[in-house]
């Protein structure tokens, strides 16, 4: 993609995550064809996109499409459409599958309206992906947590039916391919939070005067935003190097444990420079800590991936290049 192309697609992504949200972002990129957008330049689509979803705190259907490009020409009939089930917070798969029975709980972010699933589950083969025969037998809740605003759907079945539509060794290998390609998505999204994070808390460190000067001017102040933007840069970088890495597992687990560790220091470092305005609910700043905070837990948050990439170096008895410098 030639750069001034690239300016425009920025550009217009933005326009549309700062002007739609939920169901009418949705409709507005299907629109846009961000789909086909994806198959021919996933890089530029998902750093683009969830960036300005991220800043703007905005939400839609999308990452949806980011996680079904893996399966497209793996599983048969292929995944569009499809809402893919991801594990619930701190679990390894969505559920499983024994003696043909289908046991699921898992979490779905931005769900497709046709109401068909496709979940990974843990069976005596290793990883299968399923589709839910009976989808009135299946449990959806809209999880009204902490950012309910995300309308995270919890998916759950006990004892039901369901379809094997691709196993072994290629149903792992996709299952990597989806989450690797789910934590770039979201790292990007986080990183455009605690990038907006930092802004707000600029803005009111320009404004904000305090013995006749603004507090912008202060050194404790300007440490404390320097801290959080060399964090959220760190972050980016990574991002953009994972896409590159021969390792693209252990890259996507590296960059989105940086994104979400950026938020977090982004978090503090703001709070701190914002103060009680920041607390208040008038303020826009807890609509992306709160953001940031419940996107770094799925797939892995900041606080757990580091231990899974420790495991896996141990496991590999080697550390691969994951960028040419």
């Amino acid at each position: 993609m030639e750069p001034d192309e690239r300016v425009l697609l920025v550009k217009t992504l933005r326009q549309l995550a700062e002007a739609f949200d939920g169901a009418e972002l949705t409709r507005a990129l299907d629109g846009f064809g961000f789909a086909d957008l994806l198959a021919q330049s996933p890089h530029e689509a998902v750093s683009s996109l969830f960036t300005a979803m991220g800043r703007a705190g905005s939400t839609s259907a999308a990452l949806q499409d980011v996680l079904a490009l893996p399966l497209a020409g793996v599983a048969h009939e292929g995944a569009a459409g499809h809402s893919i089930v991801l594990p619930h917070i701190g679990a390894p798969l969505a559920g499983t599958f024994e003696d043909e029975t289908l046991t699921l709980r898992g979490l779905v972010l931005g769900r497709r309206p046709s109401g068909a699933f496709l979940a990974p589950v843990g069976s005596e083969e290793g990883v299968v992906w399923v589709r839910p025969a009976d989808q009135k037998a299946l449990s959806c809740r809209v999880v009204a947590g902490l950012d309910s605003a995300l309308a995270i759907t919890e998916v759950t079945t006990t004892g039901g039916r369901a379809e094997v539509v691709l196993a072994g060794e290629a149903a792992a290998e996709s299952w990597h391919s989806v989450v690797a390609a789910g934590r770039r998505a979201l790292g990007y999204q986080i990183v455009g939070a605690a990038g907006r994070m930092i802004e707000l808390a600029v803005d009111h460190a320009r404004d904000r005067v305090q013995f006749g000067h603004p507090i912008g001017s202060f050194q404790a102040v300007r440490h404390r935003l320097a801290d959080a933007f060399v964090a959220r840069e760190g972050a980016a970088a990574a991002l953009e190097l994972a896409w590159e890495a021969e390792d693209e597992q252990l890259a996507g687990m590296l960059a989105k444990s940086l994104a979400g560790r950026a938020a977090r220091i982004a978090a503090t470092q703001c709070q701190q420079v914002l103060a009680g305005v920041g607390f208040t609910a008038e303020h826009s700043f807890h609509r992306f800590l709160v953001r940031a905070t419940v996107l770094d837990a799925v797939l892995g948050s900041a606080g757990e991936l580091p231990r899974a990439i420790g495991a896996r170096l141990v496991s590999t008895g080697a550390i691969p290049r994951l960028v040419q410098l």
